[in-house]
């Protein structure tokens, strides 16, 4: 294969990576209920062959729609928006192996007699990552796979926090989370997909506050997303869809509660562009209510504007 040959390849497989890594990742980052400060999220994973990548993005999101635990959906009469900044960064150490990290900010706003403004750092993500699947020598039908660990630290305010109660300044999770995942890519030509799954389990935590003395016990949650893409030039469009579960949080103490699954699926359409080899810039649009069966949950959209500079090997 000529040098020309394999400079394209590595140019396409960089935008690619870009494009469909943020798409998948942030569909987790809007996924559950405005009060309950997003889903589990990791930090975009290195899926070309760049050495490095640091990327930033501006999100807005507005809930559309509350749907109850027995799947009646309900139009939201108020304004619930939020902003999030994201950096995430990531470096690939000995070959195979990368560590990542990921830092959000996010400002929220709800127009209610009980709403206002708040803002914060949200959790704070940490990434391991294995490429157990190399295509070093650019197979035509074998993909290329990462299987990669991440923790999520309880850096954002909760709802468990007692001057957040009423939930309006909730940035994060409020539990300490560990997940395990694979990541497969593969393009053909001007063509591109992957798919994704990934297992995470949330760990219980002590709470005392004002309305509640005791245990606030999560479970495991899971992500399983598909996307495909096509190339024209500079540009690339694509669409994916996530769907993601998360186990009842349950409560033990001075009260003792049982709750229900969440359940939602993300469709993503995106368009990117190459700016110049190894720098990209990225234009997505989410919506919850495109597809699946949403239980116990909100329904946001979503529209990211991601910029991701990366220095080769």
């Amino acid at each position: 294969m000529s040098k020309l040959s394999l400079n394209f390849r590595s140019k396409k497989t960089y935008f690619f990576s870009s494009i469909s890594v943020f798409i998948i990742f942030y569909s987790d980052l809007i996924f559950a209920a405005s009060c309950c400060g997003g889903g589990f999220s990791a930090p975009a994973l290195i899926t070309g062959d760049q050495q490095s990548q640091f990327t930033t993005s501006y999100s807005q999101s507005r809930v559309d729609s509350d749907v109850s635990a027995s799947g009646i959906w309900q139009k939201r009469q108020t304004d619930d928006q939020s902003q999030t900044l994201k950096l995430d960064g990531a470096i690939i150490i000995n070959d195979r192996y990368q560590v990542g990290l990921s830092i959000p900010i996010q400002q929220r706003s709800v127009t209610s007699p009980e709403g206002g403004r708040s803002a914060g750092l949200g959790d704070i993500s940490l990434l391991g990552g294995f490429e157990f699947l190399p295509d070093w020598d650019y197979s035509p039908w074998r993909p290329k796979g990462i299987v990669y660990t991440s923790v999520l630290i309880p850096s954002g305010k909760s709802i468990y926090d007692n001057d957040n109660l009423n939930g309006l300044k909730t940035t994060g999770r409020g539990f300490w989370a560990l997940g395990l995942g694979t990541f497969l890519t593969k393009t053909f030509r001007k063509w591109d997909g992957f798919a994704n799954l990934e297992l995470h389990r949330s760990f219980e935590k002590d709470v005392s506050n004002s309305e509640f003395e005791g245990k606030a016990i999560p479970g495991y949650g899971l992500t399983y997303s598909v996307g495909l893409g096509c190339n024209f030039g500079n540009f690339r469009i694509g669409h994916s869809i996530a769907w993601t579960q998360e186990d009842p949080i349950n409560s033990s103490g001075s009260l003792i509660t049982t709750a229900k699954e969440q359940r939602v699926a993300t469709g993503s359409i995106s368009i990117g562009y190459l700016i110049q080899d190894y720098f990209s810039s990225s234009l997505t649009y989410s919506d919850q209510a495109w597809y699946g069966d949403p239980s116990n949950t909100t329904l946001n959209k979503m529209i990211l504007l991601a910029f991701q500079k990366s220095w080769q090997r």
